[in-house]
């Protein structure tokens, strides 16, 4: 029997597969990654194949849009390497780049980043970052969920990337 969070998983990503607005849908994608992981804070970057960078349009409670290179700072380095990684102290980390936490003035305490592979299986085109777990730490249960809406979500992402740069 499914649990009530995997249950609303399913649902939602059921909604996001009808959802045609590319904004809407990255806010929804956000906002399911946020409450399914019980975090504060969630960003969903693409990643562009051709310069190697992950770009963020839509961060939660950024306006702003973020470029990093593959394989800076954890996202980079979970876009180069294509395996999930929880922190449970980004300070003691040493790929953290603390330079966003001092401009906006948040303070990460821990992050679980997860790789949303091609459809293939062959390429990271997005990474799914949240930060912050209401309580405590992450844990394996919300590694879980994260991972099955990156997997649920892989074929929307591998479309926003333009076909000629795939």
């Amino acid at each position: 029997m499914l649990d009530d969070k995997v249950a609303m998983i399913l649902v939602k990503l059921g909604h996001l597969s009808v959802e045609r607005d590319r904004d809407a849908y990255l806010r929804a994608l956000v906002d399911l990654c946020t409450h399914a992981a019980d975090a504060e804070r969630c960003t969903v970057y693409l990643v562009d194949p051709v310069t190697q960078e992950l770009h963020a349009r839509l961060a939660q409670r950024l306006p702003v849009e973020i470029r990093l290179p593959v394989g800076q700072g954890i996202a980079g380095a979970v876009a180069l390497t294509g395996e999930t990684v929880n922190v449970p102290d980004a300070y003691a980390d040493p790929r953290f780049d603390p330079s966003t936490d001092q401009r906006s003035g948040y303070r990460t305490r821990n992050m679980l980043v997860v790789p949303v592979l091609s459809r293939d299986g062959q390429h990271v085109v997005g990474v799914i970052q949240v930060l912050n777990k209401r309580e405590g730490s992450f844990e394996r249960t919300q590694q879980m969920y994260l991972e099955r809406i990156a997997d649920g979500v892989s074929s929307s992402l591998e479309q926003m990337i333009p076909a000629d740069r795939r």
